[in-house]
């Protein structure tokens, strides 16, 4: 019985040990988990816990302790929500830098979309407009129209199907501005700027699919759009890439006080956001994938990032995608 016994406690040792994830190291950096998508992992925004590695040198000049626990602040927001599972979602489409739940497109048949941030071509609109079917209106006074046919209204728009157009085509109507997102409708050197909350004034609940990717300008934006319930209840979507300490020029008001006072404000913003949409991805270890600090930072010689993990990955930008959580209920 005894030697039975051993036997069995070996046999379960190694079981154990065959079903614990062995650490992964690539460039200076060690994964002790193993993503959900492995092996064949999308190179585009995912759904699930991102695992993420930790420098096996610290690969910066400074190590800022704020900049850490800021860091890890926006990691367990950035947390994909429980209750957002694939199966209330019925599937999950993960295209480029947003992961959307299918459930928020169920039963659609007047929605919209608002697009801040073109450049020169904005795929995520024309999704929109070719697989889900909808009006779009896209915003930007940065980039050039002559390098945007979007921008510049010359891109096929509502004229027959896009099936097989490998360049910029609407199958549904869009308009386009050469205006900016910001807090208010104003001029800032120069440059038009509009507001999320006149854009849906006149909107119903549950009618608007946005994306906002404005290099820093949407901290304001969404802390107005927090205080205002009726403009969250009217959102179905909010797909954006974040900027942390970036400091647009629409932010001015708020570069005030030190760095980290900046940087604390937004964090407590997205944490905010967090709390009245669902998260249902980010491309947060889609970015860890490419982080190499032993070969961009072989000496310690990089400045450190504002906000990052314990383990040094940087959390300063990336992109997350949020529903209501009125339709995974």
């Amino acid at each position: 019985m005894k030697i039975f016994a051993a036997l069995m406690s070996a046999g379960l040792a190694i079981k154990v040990q065959e079903l614990e994830p062995q650490p992964t190291k690539r460039f200076g950096a060690t994964r002790m988990c193993q993503p959900a998508c492995a092996p064949q992992c999308p190179q585009s925004s995912r759904t699930g816990v991102p695992c993420l590695p930790a420098a096996d040198v610290w690969p910066y000049k400074t190590n800022q302790s704020w900049s850490v626990k800021l860091g890890e602040r926006i990691l367990m927001a950035a947390k994909p929500s429980s209750h957002v599972t694939e199966e209330r979602c019925k599937g999950f489409k993960l295209f480029g830098d947003s992961a959307w739940c299918m459930a928020a497109f169920e039963g659609e048949s007047s929605s919209e979309g608002l697009s801040f941030g073109i450049e020169q071509r904005d795929l995520w609109s024309e999704t929109m407009s070719n697989s889900f079917h909808m009006p779009t209106m896209l915003f930007d006074c940065f980039q050039d129209p002559k390098s945007s046919p979007a921008l510049a209204m010359i891109a096929p728009n509502a004229a027959g199907s896009c099936e097989g157009n490998p360049h910029h085509c609407y199958e549904t109507h869009y308009d386009a501005f050469r205006t900016c997102l910001g807090p208010r409708e104003e001029t800032v050197q120069g440059r038009k700027y509009t507001s999320l909350s006149s854009l849906l004034s006149k909107r119903n609940e549950l009618s608007t699919h946005v994306k906002i990717d404005v290099e820093g300008s949407e901290w304001s934006v969404l802390e107005d759009l927090l205080e205002n319930k009726l403009d969250v209840q009217k959102i179905r979507t909010l797909d954006m890439e974040v900027h942390f300490g970036f400091g647009a020029a629409s932010e001015a008001a708020h570069r005030k006080g030190s760095k980290e006072e900046q940087v604390t404000r937004e964090v407590q913003i997205f944490e905010k956001l967090a709390q009245k949409f669902a998260v249902s991805g980010s491309n947060i270890e889609t970015n860890a994938d490419g982080w190499q600090p032993a070969i961009s930072c072989p000496k310690q010689q990089c400045e450190e990032p504002v906000v990052h993990t314990h383990g040094g990955l940087p959390v300063n930008q990336f992109a997350i995608s949020f529903m209501n959580p009125a339709l995974v209920k």
